[in-house]
């Protein structure tokens, strides 16, 4: 079997959750001996000529938008494709074209709800929002079959988007367990070996992120454990400014780690004494992010707000503390890890059966090949109208 993985942002040299989240079945499908090439369909910069490089020792293409249905038929030619796996609505928008016109399966990943994610202040309501909506509902009409990361977006997908439900599967983020071996934890300036840790991994100004409340919680933390500090792996760092000064006093105890890369990451998950994920209660959030699976894969102790998927993952499996979604609950929640050995340890102890049941990619890549048989199987739900039509 040989997979196109197209993107609407590149994956050379980026280390974002969303680029990550497509490499990381990019190199698990390599891993089973899947051959698989990547297509950056680039919108910025139109005038660019097409440009062939590699990645990780695989071909990846970068092709400027008067180039998208052409260059995907040169890579065809030289790299016989049997299906096309598109990450996000961009990358599936940007492919449909060279797919209908040419009847290639697709398998649509959708990382999130177009216009529910924090990128509808950028898009706006007009008209490139309202052009990739348009686009997004013929790509639900015409693929093969839709990875969601979470059950709530399989509902909406099936409700809302009009996708059978037999075509939808539920594939959370994964990563290489194998990436996650003991080791020496990191050292982070302005921390000393009896801090308590409490750390955080991600971007810190996406609202849907709910850094904020974990902000709001701090105070409550630092005064019920005065040895503990905050970290936030993540940028942009002026974010990390403003919450400083929204602390007050407590500011000095809040440290911003922006522009790591994934083995950094890792290194530092190991100083934590508690990784927290204080997400909001939104249809946004009812994807589960790929720092879910970076938390349970360090096997650290969790607390995170109760939202969407995380009962099933966190809740039923013991590997987390589940609270409200409210800062008083998130820093009472956090507090109480901090302050119990025992509980403390149940919960890291509990996280390596969660990861390798919910995030381990060699499991997840067993369902994405069996997500590309059946969508080879059964086609583009378009040519099979039109093959019942003509019967």
């Amino acid at each position: 079997m040989r997979i196109l993985m197209v993107t609407s942002f590149p994956i050379v040299g980026q280390t974002d959750g969303t680029a990550m989240l497509a490499i990381q079945v990019f190199r698990a499908l390599r891993r089973r001996g899947v051959e698989v090439a990547h297509a950056y369909l680039k919108a910025r910069r139109p005038w660019d000529v097409p440009f062939e490089g590699e990645f990780e020792g695989a071909p990846s293409f970068s092709l400027p938008p008067s180039r998208w249905i052409g260059g995907m038929a040169e890579i065809r030619r030289r790299f016989p494709f049997d299906l096309v796996h598109a990450e996000h609505y961009g990358g599936a928008c940007r492919a449909l074209a060279a797919c209908k016109l040419n009847g290639w399966p697709m398998i649509y990943s959708i990382h999130s709800l177009l216009g529910e994610e924090v990128e509808r202040d950028r898009l706006g309501r007009g008209l490139v929002f309202r052009s990739y909506r348009a686009l997004e509902r013929q790509v639900c009409r015409y693929a093969s079959g839709v990875v969601v990361l979470g059950r709530g977006v399989k509902r909406i997908v099936v409700e809302e988007k009009g996708v059978p439900e037999e075509r939808v599967v539920v594939i959370h983020p994964g990563v290489n367990l194998a990436d996650y071996a003991p080791g020496p934890a990191a050292e982070i300036e302005g921390i000393d070996p009896e801090h308590q840790v409490i750390m955080y991994v991600g971007n810190i100004r996406d609202p849907n992120q709910g850094v904020p409340i974990l902000i709001d919680a701090l105070p409550r933390v630092f005064e019920a454990r005065p040895e503990a500090r905050c970290v936030l792996v993540g940028g942009p760092a002026d974010e990390g400014e403003r919450y400083r000064a929204r602390l007050g006093e407590w500011g000095d105890r809040l440290i911003v780690l922006p522009g790591k890369t994934p083995e950094q990451i890792t290194a530092l998950t190991r100083r934590a004494d508690v990784l927290v994920h204080p997400r909001l209660a939104c249809r946004e959030n009812d994807s589960v992010q790929t720092k879910m699976a970076v938390y349970l894969a360090s096997g650290r102790p969790i607390v995170a707000t109760n939202y969407g998927d995380y009962q099933q993952i966190l809740g039923d499996t013991g590997a987390g503390l589940l609270t409200p979604v409210d800062a008083e609950a998130l820093a009472d929640g956090i507090a109480e890890v901090l302050g119990d050995p025992v509980l403390s340890g149940r919960l890291a102890s509990a996280t390596r059966a969660a990861a390798e049941q919910y995030v381990c990619m060699d499991r997840n890549v067993d369902r994405y090949l069996g997500l590309y048989e059946t969508a080879l199987v059964l086609g583009p739900r378009r040519e099979r109208r039109k093959a019942r039509a003509s019967a």
